[in-house]
């Protein structure tokens, strides 16, 4: 018994900082849990918002429906795995939250055990895992119905494995590669990442592990078949995991990319509607009905026409998307962390370490760390993110990667100042500065405020809502959407006038919703103002004659003045 406890307290010992690290995660998100769950950002409220897309597939999962009626319009791991968790203890966003706090708690942990395994001395492997848990975007997501904590798990959880083998058998080749094709489910930046480990296995070991190669290889596919066999029986063409990979590449690789993610042809802003957009506009710019793959493939030979057309300009986006990765600054699309930031102040104090910290250490790591495998695993995926866009939840599944690279890469550093040698590599510090570069970004705070007043109206929460668009207006006061916005407010609150003016003035500005001029119409009719809303309609003959909504309010108005009554 004595023996036995002896052993215990030994493994515990030599896996404290993996501990410790663990539960300093699991209490920063509990505690953050603890206030945020009272906040409607927390609720997947129905529309075509991702956590809300994300939460209708997990609940059609949890009902037995593990393949959607046609092609898979998102990945599919994440729907599976919380469908799991919602037929356990039932749907809510409360479970959401429980599954993605124990993904991240279990990635701090095997961040640390990387970092070791890469060489980092203890302290500085808990060091990089108590940066990680304090992370603010890693925090967010593990509360939001959204597959990046679960992708940064299956990426970290990868890496160690494949890192620690001694040698590519048969055997831990076929088991790689299931967990590699598993992983690729919900996050096809693993595949980048595996062909730069297997390369640099190859390349070192030649002929040895030809027979591992062969079967990780292999086995990644089968997992990958699942989804690409519904997708193609639906399709009628071979569609890997998803219908939208065409037009995410277009996002990235055309004439007014900037290499974060900004929104296209006016397409609207949400995940589903913007995608309906976007195979509306191919079908129009084609001629002809398309499939979803039609139209991903339309617009993947858009951004190949970009290239072909401009590669000059083309290889400095792909520049600079590179050097975005490495960015100091947190530029995420559905700017999560923003919008707790503007409803309850959490995390927004400077202690809260910012991604600069881990661009250093994945540049340090580069630099000074002894793991050749690891840094052609990093490089990789760095560069399957710049073929598309730059957002900080994408690169979030790189981040622990980043720290336990540079736990291992400041471990060498301090060994070489000890032993003087450091003169060679200061020409290699000039790189760090990527991090900090002045890049010039548009001021995002007016779409934040506009997001979180659409999420407090899906709550009901009218006053505060207007209180926050104020905000916004205060900041942008020619921001169209958060006029639009207003009037929505107005309008729930049948104050019809003040509902009318505020989208007539959204309809004054630039990139105004393509629903505007009903909206506006529509306010006036309910306020009784006829005549008003008909001129509003006709003002735009060609939207009149394209939208047949506006048509029958037209109607209806004509009617309504020609009655007696």
């Amino acid at each position: 018994m004595n023996e036995a406890r002896t052993g215990w307290g030994r493994i515990v010992r030599r896996a404290a900082p993996e501990l410790g690290c663990g539960m300093a995660a699991l209490w920063v998100r509990l505690w953050f849990l603890a206030g945020f769950r009272f906040s409607p950002l927390l609720i997947p409220f129905a529309g075509q918002h991702d956590p809300s897309l994300y939460d209708q597939a997990a609940k059609a999962v949890a009902q037995g429906h593990l393949f959607p009626a046609g092609a898979f319009e998102h990945l599919p791991l994440y729907p599976w795995v919380l469908g799991a968790v919602y037929r356990l203890v039932s749907a809510s966003p409360l479970a959401a939250a429980g599954l993605g706090i124990a993904c991240d708690v279990l990635t701090t942990a095997l961040l640390v055990r990387l970092a070791r395994r890469l060489g980092a001395r203890p302290v500085w492997a808990a060091v990089a895992g108590l940066l990680y848990a304090a992370y603010p975007l890693a925090v967010v997501y593990s509360a939001l119905t959204m597959p990046n904590t679960l992708q940064a798990l299956g990426l970290t959880a990868f890496s160690l494995a494949a890192l620690s083998a001694s040698s590519l058998s048969a055997r831990r080749g076929a088991g790689l590669g299931l967990l590699a094709g598993g992983v690729a489910l919900g996050f096809p930046g693993i595949l980048p990442v595996s062909a730069a480990w297997l390369a640099v296995v190859v390349w070192r070991e030649k002929k040895r592990v030809r027979a591992g190669a062969l079967l990780f290889l292999a086995v990644l596919g089968l997992p990958l078949l699942i989804p690409a066999i519904h997708n193609t029986r639906s399709e009628g063409r071979f569609v890997l995991l998803t219908t939208h990979g065409g037009f995410n590449l277009y996002m990235g690789n055309h004439e007014q990319a900037t290499g974060h993610p900004l929104r296209v042809r006016d397409f609207r802003l949400t995940a589903r509607a913007m995608l309906e957009d976007a195979h509306h506009f191919a079908e129009v710019s084609t001629g002809r009905p398309l499939s979803r793959a039609e139209s991903s493939a339309w617009w993947a030979g858009q951004a190949r026409a970009f290239w072909r057309e401009h590669p000059g300009n083309a290889f400095r986006l792909m520049l600079r998307k590179v050097a975005l990765f490495w960015h100091g600054v947190d530029m995420d699309d559905l700017r999560m962390r923003e919008q707790v930031g503007i409803l309850d102040g959490r995390l927004d104090g400077r202690f809260w370490p910012g991604f600069a910290v881990f661009g250093l250490l994945g540049l340090g790591g580069l630099v000074m760390a002894r793991a050749p495998a690891a840094k052609a695993m990093l490089l990789a995926g760095m560069a399957g993110q710049a073929m598309f866009f730059i957002t900080a939840r994408y690169r979030l599944p790189f981040v622990p990667l980043m720290g336990a690279l540079g736990a291992a890469g400041l471990t060498r550093l301090l060994e070489d100042a000890r032993a003087r040698r450091l003169r060679p590599r200061h020409a290699a510090l000039l790189l760090l500065g990527v991090v900090f570069w002045p890049f010039e970004f548009r001021d995002q705070r007016p779409v934040d405020h506009y997001n979180a007043a659409l999420q407090l109206m899906a709550a009901g929460r009218l006053e505060r809502a207007l209180e926050v668009i104020r905000r916004g207006q205060a900041i942008d006061p020619h921001f169209a959407l958060l006029y639009h916005a207003e009037g929505t407010v107005w309008f729930h609150r049948e104050q019809f006038d003040e509902a009318a003016a505020a989208y007539a003035r959204a309809a004054e500005l630039p990139a105004a919703p393509l629903n505007t001029r009903y909206n506006h119409a529509l306010s006036l009719a309910r306020a009784g103002r006829f005549q008003e809303a008909i001129e509003v309609l006709d003002a735009d003959p060609a939207g009149l004659q394209a939208d047949s909504l506006r048509a029958r309010l037209r109607s209806d108005l004509a009617l309504a003045l020609a009655s007696p009554d």
